[in-house]
């Protein structure tokens, strides 16, 4: 396995999310300035690509998220002028939100639904897992995707934190256009303590699921 994500690391699986507390009040200059930011990256050629959402369901309540996929390590070598990049942060965006919390991690194709995962979805359902053991674990989301395979869930994607957090947490994304598709995910809870039982591993320690919606004003993609 550890062969498997170094691999996956030179591929392209690298993500990285940062997550953001808009200041008491200041939610809509929060939105103006990191729209002022946004427009700093694309004037300087910034070619990646920068997705946005905020978290609509529980502790992390109104919080935005954004984040960017696809790296490999050396992409992080070559980020976009780093130094006036955090200076234009300062300027717009600092003032108005609190950085919670910036990291990485990367996806497992084998647990995810190839080329399915459309991340411009307008709701995306964060399943976080806290493991006990990898191995195990990942057996349970390799039946976890069969089942939902062929069914209404069609995008499913898994990625392993792998810096500034746990290091034991898998993260599901399962992406939805509309709460009807959301439906089909209701039980997701109960279904992966049912195949971790069935397992006998007791391999998943906790089940955590919030909700994001998408904000295609608050993103940046190559082809805007």
């Amino acid at each position: 396995m550890l062969f498997s994500i170094s691999t996956y690391a030179q591929q392209g699986q690298l993500a990285q999310f940062a997550i953001w507390k808009p200041k008491e009040g200041q939610l809509q200059n929060f939105e103006n300035g990191y729209k002022k930011h946004l427009n700093w990256h694309k004037s300087n050629g910034d070619t990646w690509n920068w997705y946005a959402w905020f978290i609509i369901s529980g502790p992390r309540y109104g919080q935005f998220v954004d984040a960017t996929f696809n790296h490999s390590w050396m992409d992080f070598d070559h980020a976009v002028k780093p130094v006036e990049d955090l200076v234009d942060n300062r300027l717009h965006v600092f003032p108005f939100a609190d950085i919670q919390t910036v990291f990485k991690v990367i996806k497992l194709p084998q647990q995810s639904l190839v080329d399915t995962f459309n991340i411009k979805q307008r709701l995306i359902r964060v399943i976080t897992l806290d493991v006990n053991s990898l191995e195990p674990a990942l057996k349970v989301i390799d039946r976890l995707k069969e089942n939902y395979k062929s069914g209404n869930i069609k995008s499913f994607t898994t990625y392993k934190v792998i810096d500034g957090g746990e290091t034991r947490q898998l993260l599901l994304l399962l992406g939805f256009n509309n709460w009807e598709e959301y439906a089909s995910s209701e039980a997701i809870d109960e279904k992966i303590t049912a195949m971790d039982t069935a397992l006998t591993t007791a391999s998943i320690a906790k089940i955590t699921s919030e909700t994001m919606v998408f904000r295609p004003d608050l993103s940046l993609f190559q082809n805007n």
